[in-house]
C-alpha cells in the first residue's frame, strides 16, 4: 500500500470502524450482552476523534464564526446515531433539577418543538427558523453532549448565516473539512454497530431524543440489537 493510500479517507474510514468495532467488543460479555456504559463510550470516543481530526485537517483554513450567541444554523434537521441521542438523553436527566431551578422543563421543550415540525422535511424546517429547544439567550443549553451533526457544521461569515437564516438566497461558507470528518466518523460508528449486530441508523434527533426520555426501555432494547429508532431515520448525510 502507497502512502497516498495509507492517508486515503477510505484507509482512514477502515481505521476508525476498526476502532469503533474493538470498543464494542470490549463493551460485550461473552454471553453477547452489552455493557449500558457503552453508549457514552461510544459517544465520547466518536466526540473525541471527530475534534482531533477535524483540527488537523482544517489547519491553515479561517478562523470559525461561530461563537456563542450565534444560532443560526440551529434551525437545521439533524441526524444522529443511538449512542449520541442516548447520551443527550442522560445529559438531561442528570442536569434536570439544575434546569428545573430556572424553570426550564426540556423534555416538554423537546416535545412542543417536535409537535410544530412534525412532518416537515429540512428545507421547510430552516425556513420555519424555529431554533432547537436546546437554544437559550443563543447558547447551546446541551452543548458539551452535542451531535456530530452539530460539531461538523462549521461557517466562516456570521453575517450569511444570519442572511441565509432570514430567508435570504445568498450563500454560506462551510467547512468542508469538518463535514468530511464528520461524515467519516459518524459512517464508520454506523458501520462498526451494524457489523456487530446493534442499530447503526442515523434518526432524527429531536425525535429520537424524545422517544429515549419518554422510553425507559428503550436504551436497553437498543443493547439488545432492536431497531428502535426504524420509524425515524434520516439520510446520515442531513445536518
Amino acid at each position: 500500500m502507497t502512502e497516498a493510500q495509507e492517508n486515503s479517507p477510505e484507509a482512514f474510514f477502515a481505521a476508525l470502524r476498526e476502532n469503533f468495532g474493538e470498543t464494542i467488543r470490549a463493551g460485550r460479555s461473552a454471553e453477547g450482552v452489552c455493557d449500558p456504559r457503552l453508549i457514552e463510550v461510544l459517544a465520547a470516543q466518536a466526540a473525541e476523534l471527530f475534534d482531533r481530526n477535524a483540527e488537523i485537517q482544517s489547519e491553515g483554513q479561517p478562523e470559525p464564526a461561530c461563537c456563542r450567541g450565534c444560532a443560526a444554523c440551529c434551525a437545521l434537521q439533524v441526524a444522529a446515531t443511538a449512542p449520541e441521542i442516548f447520551l443527550a438523553a442522560r445529559f438531561l436527566r442528570i442536569t434536570a433539577s439544575a434546569f428545573a431551578a430556572y424553570g426550564v422543563d426540556f423534555t416538554a421543550r423537546v416535545a412542543a418543538f417536535n409537535a410544530k415540525t412534525r412532518g416537515l422535511d429540512q428545507q421547510a424546517r430552516f425556513a420555519s427558523t424555529m431554533l432547537c429547544p436546546f437554544i437559550i439567550n443563543g447558547a447551546c443549553a446541551i452543548y458539551a453532549a452535542r451531535t456530530l451533526a452539530c460539531r461538523g457544521h462549521v461557517a466562516f461569515d456570521r453575517a450569511a448565516c444570519e442572511a441565509a437564516a432570514r430567508g435570504e438566497d445568498v450563500e454560506t461558507p462551510v467547512s468542508a473539512a469538518h463535514k468530511t470528518v464528520r461524515v467519516l466518523v459518524q459512517g464508520a460508528l454506523q458501520e462498526a454497530l451494524r457489523e456487530r449486530g446493534l442499530d447503526g441508523g442515523a434518526a432524527e434527533f429531536l425525535t429520537g431524543l424524545e422517544r429515549a426520555l419518554t422510553d425507559p426501555d428503550a436504551e436497553t432494547r437498543w443493547l439488545r440489537g432492536e431497531q428502535v429508532f426504524e420509524d425515524l431515520r434520516l439520510d446520515a448525510g442531513a445536518d
